[in-house]
């Protein structure tokens, strides 16, 4: 068995189509058809329905693609693992980050595992809630990121550090004459929001609030993906954001005021997520050092909220 035929198997499953699998293969259909052929020989059961020109997965298939899926990543893995021996490390970290996290308490997290781990190599990949999870359950990260706060079954969900949220609001809005945004305020206007598939936890966040019967209902005007598109509708007009202090923060648009929230408004956590199982030496002393990097930074907030950016 060809690990070569278990990657055309996988792209033939995603494509449903001989013609646009080919395409992504550079290879033609026939050539394509007959390695699917030879596989189902191998194995000596039927991988695919066919029927003019639409292709299914039987229930042998289905499970067939999960197990290929796994040899494939195990392959890359090896690879990934032999290239970076080369290059002098002795360890690794596959990290997940989610909802477009950019926290300085992220980034002096990572240069200090570089500073006094150099030799552990550290990967991040950026995906979204359900991605990091099934990357999680296919050993293809050891620990992902996220500041969503769902119920995870057969995950370990572990708080580092807290962020305080804020409001992102265009020049000559009038919130801009409150110093602190409340819930109740923000709702009254058109939302900018994370887009609840590619930013599911800063969705689930914010939507944890519309619960509150005594709030307005919100009025969403548009989903974005990042930061600075959030910001790029708000200086538009579009409605105003809401997204974490620390991120909006680092971003400088000159038609944008970033104001602090009330307290009516809770923190949001930033999660380590991992699987229940052991954990490697580089994974528990990563853990470790996120946890003495919230210590620390916690001690140090105010417990009054100050506003972020002013006008001028």
């Amino acid at each position: 068995m060809r690990i070569r035929h278990l990657h055309y198997f996988l792209v033939v499953a995603e494509e449903q189509s001989f013609a646009r699998a080919a395409a992504r293969v550079h290879i033609e259909p026939s050539p394509l058809s007959r390695a699917i052929k030879e596989l189902e020989q191998q194995l000596g059961v039927q991988l695919l329905h066919r029927n003019k020109g639409r292709i299914r997965l039987t229930w042998p298939g289905e499970v067939f693609r999960e197990e290929a899926q796994r040899i494939v990543n195990f392959i890359e893995n090896a690879k990934t693992r032999v290239h970076a021996a080369a290059k002098g490390y002795r360890g690794r970290l596959r990290i997940g980050l989610c909802d477009s996290l950019a926290q300085p308490r992220l980034t002096q997290l990572l240069a200090r595992c570089r500073e006094e781990e150099p030799r552990t190599e550290i990967r991040i990949t950026e995906m979204s809630v359900n991605e990091m999870l099934q990357a999680l359950a296919h050993d293809q990260i050891d620990a992902g990121f996220t500041i969503d706060d769902i119920s995870l079954s057969g995950y370990t969900k572990q708080p580092v550090w807290s962020e305080r949220p804020a409001v992102a609001i265009p020049r000559n809005h009038p919130l801009l004459s409150l110093e602190f945004i409340s819930v109740a305020e923000a709702f009254r206007y058109p939302l900018v929001l994370c887009h609840p598939e590619r930013c599911a936890g800063g969705y689930n966040v914010i939507r944890g609030w519309f619960n509150d019967a005594s709030l307005p209902q919100p009025n969403i005007a548009e989903y974005i993906s990042g930061h600075e598109p959030m910001l790029m509708l708000v200086a538009a007009g579009y409605g105003i954001g809401i997204g974490l202090e620390s991120q909006l923060s680092l971003y400088n648009h000159p038609n944008v005021i970033i104001r602090a929230t009330s307290y009516d408004i809770p923190d949001s956590s930033t999660n380590i997520i991992t699987t229940e199982k052991y954990y490697s030496p580089e994974l528990e002393r990563f853990i470790n050092r996120a946890l003495e990097i919230g210590e620390l930074q916690s001690a140090h907030m105010s417990t009054v909220p100050t506003e972020l950016h002013s006008d001028g």
